[in-house]
C-alpha cells in the first residue's frame, strides 16, 4: 500500500541525496531491504516498502499495473541487489541447457537485459563487463539450438516494463539471429560472433545522461552525444573482449543506416561520409533490425510506427543494393510476428 506524501521539504530534500532509481522489475531480486523504498509521485517520494521488509510478488505486480516503472531504493540496497542480479545470472546461464529451454530462456535474457542497465552505470568495470560478454555468448549458443523458441522470447521481452535502452539491444539482437539463421548464409560461429557484436553495440550509451533518453528537444551538443555512442561503445570494448577488429568495426559503424535514413529525409549528401560506404550484409543487418525495433517502440515522445511502415523505410534504405535480402526479411518479418 501507498503511504501519504512526505509533507517535510527537508525530509523530501535529504532523501532525493540518498536514493537512486532502478526498475520496478529489479525488486525481485531484493531479498530484504535495509532502508525504505519510494516511488515519486507528484513531485514528492512515496513509500512504498519498509526498512527491513521484502519485496512481494503482488506488490510489484502493482506498481507495474499503476506504470511506477522506477523505485527508489539506497544506494546500500541498489548494490545488493546487483550482487543477486550477477549472481542469478550467472547461476541461469550455466543451467541453461537443464530443465524447460522455453522457461529458461527467458528469465536469461530477462536477467541479461536487467544487468546491462548495472553496465551502463559502470562501462569500465571489467568484471562486469566479462560477464555480460560470456553471458550473451552462452545465449547466443543455446539460442542456436532452440530455433523454434526465436519469436516467443522476443515476444515475451515487449511484454517487460523495461527501458528501450535495456530491452531494444536484445530485441534487435534476437531478431537478427534468428534472421541469419534461417537464410543459411553464415555458419554458427559467425551467428554468434555478430549476435554479440548487436547486442553489445549500445554500451555507449552510458555517456549519456539518463534524462536525455526520453527528451524529444535535443540541442545539438545532445545529438552530437547521442550521434557518437557507437565510437565509445566501439572505445569500450576495444581490447576487452574476445571479438575481432571486423566485429568492432561493424559496432562502430552501426549507426550508418540511420544517418543515410537522416539525409534521404532531409535530402541532402555528404561526400566521403561512412554512410556512404559498403560495410557488408552483416552490418546492413545489425542495422535495420536496431531499425525496426526503435521505429515500431513506443518511446515517451512518441508513438511508434506500424511494421509496414517501418519496412517501407527499410526498403529505400537497402532494397536497391541487397535486393534478395530485402526479399527474405520481409518474408522472415511475416512469419516472425505470426508466430
Amino acid at each position: 500500500m501507498i503511504t501519504p506524501k512526505i509533507q517535510s521539504y527537508t525530509d523530501h530534500h535529504k532523501l532525493g541525496l540518498k536514493l537512486m532509481p532502478i526498475l520496478v522489475g529489479e525488486l525481485y531480486l531484493a531479498r530484504k531491504l535495509k532502508f525504505a523504498a519510494y516511488i515519486y509521485r507528484d513531485s514528492h517520494f512515496c513509500e512504498v516498502l519498509a526498512a527491513g521488509s521484502t519485496p512481494n510478488k503482488d506488490l510489484i505486480n502493482l506498481l507495474i499495473r499503476n506504470s511506477h516503472k522506477e523505485v527508489y531504493v539506497s544506494v546500500d540496497d541498489i548494490q545488493e541487489i546487483r550482487k543477486n542480479l550477477e549472481n542469478a545470472l550467472i547461476k541461469v546461464t550455466r543451467s541453461l541447457s537443464v530443465g524447460d529451454p522455453l522457461e529458461n530462456g527467458q528469465k536469461d535474457i530477462k536477467l541479461l537485459s536487467l544487468n546491462l542497465g548495472g553496465l551502463y552505470n559502470n562501462p569500465h568495470d571489467d568484471e562486469l563487463l566479462m560477464l555480460q560478454f560470456q553471458s550473451t555468448q552462452n545465449l547466443g549458443k543455446f539460442l542456436l539450438e532452440n530455433k523454434k523458441l526465436h519469436s516467443s522470447y522476443f515476444h515475451n521481452l515487449t511484454k517487460e516494463s523495461f527501458h528501450f535502452t535495456l530491452s531494444q539491444p536484445m530485441l534487435s539482437s534476437l531478431m537478427l539471429l534468428s534472421f541469419l539463421q534461417s537464410i543459411r548464409l553464415f555458419h554458427d560461429k559467425e551467428i554468434e560472433n555478430l549476435f554479440l557484436a548487436s547486442y553489445l553495440k549500445d554500451i555507449g550509451f552510458s555517456i549519456i545522461p539518463e534524462e536525455k533518453y526520453d527528451e524529444s528537444n535535443l540541442d545539438d551538443a545532445d545529438k552530437k552525444l547521442f550521434a557518437d555512442h557507437a565510437e565509445f561503445s566501439f572505445d569500450i570494448l576495444e581490447g576487452r573482449v574476445p571479438l575481432s577488429k571486423n566485429y568492432l568495426t561493424i559496432i562502430r559503424n552501426h549507426h550508418f543506416l540511420n544517418a543515410r535514413l537522416l539525409e534521404m529525409i532531409n535530402k541532402t549528401t555528404r561526400a566521403n561520409n561512412q554512410t556512404n560506404m559498403l560495410l557488408g550484409i552483416e552490418s546492413v543487418m545489425i542495422g535495420v533490425f536496431d531499425m525496426i525495433v526503435a521505429m515500431t517502440s513506443d518511446r515517451p515522445y512518441r508513438k511508434g510506427m506500424t511494421l509496414f511502415q517501418s519496412l517501407e523505410l527499410i526498403k529505400k534504405l537497402m532494397a536497391d543494393e541487397y535486393p534478395q535480402e530485402f526479399k527474405a526479411l520481409v518474408v522472415f518479418i511475416k512469419q516472425f510476428y505470426k508466430n
